[in-house]
């Protein structure tokens, strides 16, 4: 079978490449999946380069790759044949980049027809992290509000999704004064753009005084810290990012200096969120019943990843360069088996 794999890090333009491995066997509890389309997310990125969660930094030589969708062509002896045809996304396995790929059985979780393979490929990564940090972790509900950086990024638009259909308000925060519009066409309540100066008065403003009960950001630097500084008594920053750039390496950009007064008075909280972690925490039982439900969202319409561009694996060295693009205009889907 085809499969792109690494055997040290660094940059993907030299160090992926495609290599001819034996075709595997799924053990007695797992399945093997035919991949048909796995994204090209910057967390890849960032494992090919060695700057990821060192948890999530595989024994080399491995291929990359933490999402996709397949044909189970394959079962093991524990697992009913009647799961051979079934079209699954994989529940945090990763090593997606390859043609075959051995899964457990349960971390398989089959896709509603009305799905596109476009869409479904992409259904865990970048929903699961929205859906997670306003819906399970924030637990906001209709008429709370929710501030977050990067609302133009891919998260971002679909927190905006999660906001229409759960009825919660956004504060959204963009680098750009061109997203403002964007943003406020997507449902967007308040957008604020920090390339003005007076924006953390705005936001200010914009939350009455009373400070931040709920936020996210991607962002850290002054944006973060100045999120964290106007947090409400009690409130809660979750930080899932910092600058969303797998070329940075300054460590300086990734500090987020913290006004240490304004949290031992209000007793507001800072924290850590990753979403492999989050997934780990939960287990299998729960991490498959959320992203069932992600799937049941996207057959019904109600959520939609962005749009994407298929790249047969011989280019894989577009879809990398498409990622890294400021702007690129479609998640880069690398094809394994045309069916």
């Amino acid at each position: 079978m085809k499969a792109l794999v690494i055997e040290h890090n660094g940059e993907p333009s030299e160090v992926v490449h495609s290599r001819d491995l034996p075709e595997p066997t799924p053990g007695p509890a797992e399945v093997r999946v035919k991949m048909l389309l796995a994204p090209v997310n910057p967390s890849d990125l960032h494992v090919i380069r060695g700057r990821f969660a060192p948890q999530r930094q595989p024994e080399l030589p491995a291929s990359p790759g933490s999402e996709g969708v397949g044909i189970i062509d394959a079962v093991g002896s524990d697992v009913p044949r009647t799961r051979v045809g079934e079209r699954v996304v994989l529940l945090d396995v990763p090593g997606t980049w390859r043609e075959q790929v051995i899964s457990p059985a349960a971390r398989a979780i089959p896709v509603p027809a009305a799905i596109s393979d476009e869409d479904a490929a992409q259904a865990l990564v970048n929903p699961m992290t929205a859906w997670a940090m306003t819906m399970l972790e924030h637990q906001l509900g209709r008429g709370d509000w929710l501030v977050q950086s990067a609302a133009g990024s891919t998260v971002g638009r679909l927190v905006l999704q999660i906001a229409k259909a759960e009825g919660f308000r956004t504060v959204n925060l963009v680098r750009r004064e061109e997203q403002v519009a964007e943003i406020q066409d997507l449902g967007g309540d308040i957008v604020l753009c920090t390339a003005d100066e007076s924006w953390p008065e705005q936001l200010k403003k914009a939350t009455g005084g009373n400070g931040i009960v709920s936020a996210i950001d991607c962002v850290a630097g002054r944006t973060g810290a100045t999120l964290a500084r106007q947090l409400a008594p009690n409130g809660c920053l979750l930080v899932y990012g910092a600058l969303s750039s797998h070329r940075q390496t300054d460590p300086a950009a990734f500090e987020m200096p913290i006004f240490a007064p304004a949290l031992v008075y209000s007793g507001a909280e800072v924290r850590g969120w990753f979403l492999f972690s989050w997934l780990a925490r939960k287990g299998v039982s729960e991490g498959s019943q959320a992203l069932r439900g992600l799937l049941d969202r996207m057959a019904a319409g109600s959520l939609k990843p962005p749009a994407a561009r298929r790249y047969p694996v011989d280019r894989a060295l577009e879809a990398f360069t498409a990622a890294e693009r400021a702007a690129h205009d479609a998640k880069p889907l690398l094809t394994f088996v045309e069916v």
